[in-house]
């Protein structure tokens, strides 16, 4: 997420980063990169308890990747731990989420967001189950292959099934979907 908010931010959009980090080197490195670039980090938290969560990204000779995710205070970002002057209308007009939070923050998140105007994208990486109160509440949903079989039980392999994937997606109340494919 920290890619994304950074890539966004440098493409001139208005960014607020929302997590919960350690307290330790990567989570002082973070906030002070984003900081940096610009990003609004008011809204992140600080977690005593647990340490900056952390990944590993691996890519094999095919060009596929492998990621080790050590969720640390991510794991630990509450619903009671977001603000909810983040909703308020207006303030903002995207809230991109992903699946490395409790899944009840997320939710949480989406529905009040929607329920504010604000449109939801989810990358719903890493892959698990999700409800439809969720889903309902998507905009845009961005999985890759391994993602939409998770959440469909649709192997994609070609436009077709990929095709298929979607249509149970909006059954289920996403309202756009967006495949990352390789």
């Amino acid at each position: 997420m920290l890619n994304q908010a950074v890539a966004a931010a440098r493409l001139g959009g208005k960014v607020t980063f929302v997590t919960k980090r350690g307290n330790d080197l990567f989570g002082n490195q973070a906030v002070g990169l984003l900081m940096r670039e610009g990003i609004d980090t008011q809204y992140i938290v600080k977690d005593l308890e647990f340490p900056s969560g952390v990944a590993l990204i691996t890519v094999d000779s095919a060009g596929e990747n492998s990621i080790v995710v050590a969720p640390g205070s991510n794991g630990n970002l509450l619903q009671e731990d977001i603000q909810p002057v983040i909703f308020e209308n207006g303030k903002y007009e995207i809230l991109l989420l992903q699946l490395e939070i409790p899944l009840e923050t997320v939710e949480y998140s989406a529905v009040a967001a929607s329920e504010h105007g604000i449109k939801v994208i989810l990358n719903p990486a890493p892959a698990c189950e999700l409800s439809d109160n969720l889903l309902k509440h998507v905009w845009l949903i961005t999985p890759n292959e391994t993602e939409a079989e998770a959440l469909t039980g649709v192997t994609i392999t070609d436009i077709r099934t990929a095709e298929k994937a979607a249509a149970l997606l909006q059954k289920r109340g996403v309202k756009k979907c967006n495949y990352n494919f390789g």
